[in-house]
């Protein structure tokens, strides 16, 4: 069995309004499992508490004790990396730009240059990204504008509407 122990005044408290207050759920369950192991629980009830494994609650128990408060909270570096660098966005936008209605000529040029498979829907999402999108009526692809254009002009058209009334 292993407890937490030994916790000041003030980290208590500290735990209590990261408990009450985190915006991150990960962070309140482990301030409230390290409250609990302070206050006397089992490692068997905390598993049964939190729904967690023998390994989790360890896990939070050795990353309390080697970073305190810090150790409440996921480390940089989790998750999926990118698959593509910065430089090749910017190629594909930019052949983008240069072959608007091509986007299998785009992957193409892609796997030409780089060796890598890419999927059209791949490269829609890194343009999406790059805050373009297609239009639907010509299939080209330019900033979004979200329709702003053409409110523009629908907008003149009715004001010299009114005027030439």
């Amino acid at each position: 069995m292993r407890f937490i122990k030994g916790l000041s005044y003030e980290t208590i408290n500290l735990l209590k309004r990261i408990y009450a207050q985190s915006k991150y759920h990960q962070v309140r369950r482990r301030a409230h499992c390290i409250m609990l192991s302070h206050s006397g629980y089992k490692t068997t009830e905390l598993m049964k508490i939190f729904k967690v494994t023998l390994v989790t609650i360890y896990n939070w128990f050795d990353a309390w004790e080697e970073f305190q408060l810090v150790g409440l909270y996921d480390r940089k570096g989790r998750g999926r990396k990118p698959k593509f660098n910065s430089e090749q966005i910017e190629q594909i936008v930019v052949w983008a730009k240069e072959f608007p209605k091509e986007i299998k000529l785009v992957k193409e040029k892609f796997k030409q240059e780089w060796d890598v498979e890419v999927s059209k829907e791949t490269i829609k999402r890194i343009l999406k990204n790059a805050n373009m999108s297609a239009d639907r009526k010509t299939s080209s692809w330019g900033a979004r504008t979200h329709g702003i254009s053409r409110k523009k002009g629908r907008i003149k058209k009715i004001k010299t509407a009114r005027i030439s009334r």
